[in-house]
């Protein structure tokens, strides 16, 4: 519609969620399915987050526009005689601000207040309260750590902020029944009188949540499947503790990060236990390793690049 309205403008469309498969768009009618893939292949650059994403595209312009001809190698399409360049440009975020609000007055007074519930090691995890987040299966796993490892029962607390989410729908709302239930059984099963192995902070806090971020041994990302995460390039950036990233295969920050974090596949909840059981004894010289790798990734692809790529790229494009 942009390029019926000014056909001389040069059009970048940026999407941030992860990019489909072929067989998942075969879900949709065929005059729908064609009509946004047709639609976007008139942008003169299309940008996703990860190589993955991009792959997906291509895929899927191959196989739903027959008239196209793509370019896997040189990630173009070509449609009705326009061109259409493909390119992965990993959000990231603005490293110089976080790390001067990570020492203000307002995150270093809730860091102090976060004290209190943590133990020898802290596990910590930031979410909103959605389904893909996969919180239910991380609490399984440190549910199976605390079973198979006794000797860790009064040593670790779980601190997890969930940030409320769609809480006027209905399966949003079963969703966080379910996750409380499941929090309140672990803490019956193993607490003691002087010790909760979760606490739950069920806010939006952005300020204590960057408080958490700074004291965990062990951060837990483990989403079913995200355009990004940026907790998994926060946590680390901000980290005092030399601690260990858990991340999923399936973050779209799994492509930057995940050789240096414990990688985990979101529905292996004895797999995630085992990652979190590694993290908390790793030795200090792997972890300090680890941790100094993320920030200096963290630090390098930061927002303002991610914003210079698309613009340099833009800058090459005459329009068509």
């Amino acid at each position: 519609m942009l390029k019926k309205l000014v056909p001389n403008s040069v059009v970048q469309h940026f999407i941030h969620i992860p990019w489909p498969t072929y067989r998942y768009w075969l879900l949709l009618p065929a005059f729908m399915r064609l009509a946004i893939i047709e639609s976007l292949c008139a942008a003169d650059i299309i940008g996703l987050q990860t190589m993955r994403d991009v792959r997906s595209f291509l895929f899927c312009c191959e196989e739903l526009l027959p008239e196209a001809k793509v370019d896997i190698g040189k990630r173009t399409v070509n449609y009705k005689g326009h061109e259409t360049k493909v390119h992965n440009y990993p959000i990231a975020i603005d490293t110089a601000g976080l790390e001067a609000f990570a020492e203000s007055p307002q995150v270093l007074e809730c860091e102090r207040s976060l004290q209190r519930y943590a133990s020898e090691k802290t596990i910590v995890r930031v979410d909103r309260m959605e389904p893909s987040k996969n919180a239910l299966r991380g609490f399984g796993a440190f549910d199976t750590l605390l079973r198979r490892r006794p000797d860790l029962r009064g040593k670790v607390t779980f601190l997890s902020f969930l940030v409320p989410s769609r809480t006027g729908l209905n399966l949003y709302q079963r969703y966080a029944e379910e996750v409380f239930g499941v929090v309140e059984a672990l803490n019956d099963d193993y607490g003691t009188p002087n010790w909760r192995p979760i606490k739950v902070f069920y806010e939006e806090n952005y300020a204590q949540a960057v408080a958490a971020m700074k004291m965990y041994d062990a951060l837990l990302v483990n989403p079913i499947i995200d355009g990004m995460n940026l907790v998994a390039k926060e946590g680390p950036l901000v980290n005092k503790r030399n601690g260990v990233l858990i991340l999923s295969e399936m973050a779209g920050a799994f492509e930057q990060l995940g050789r240096y974090s414990l990688p985990v596949a979101p529905t292996d909840v004895e797999g995630t236990s085992r990652a979190l059981e590694i993290a908390l004894e790793m030795s200090p010289e792997e972890k300090r390793e680890r941790l100094k790798a993320l920030k200096e990734t963290v630090r390098t692809e930061d927002i303002v690049q991610w914003l210079e790529h698309q613009l340099e790229d833009l800058t090459t494009l005459r329009p068509s």
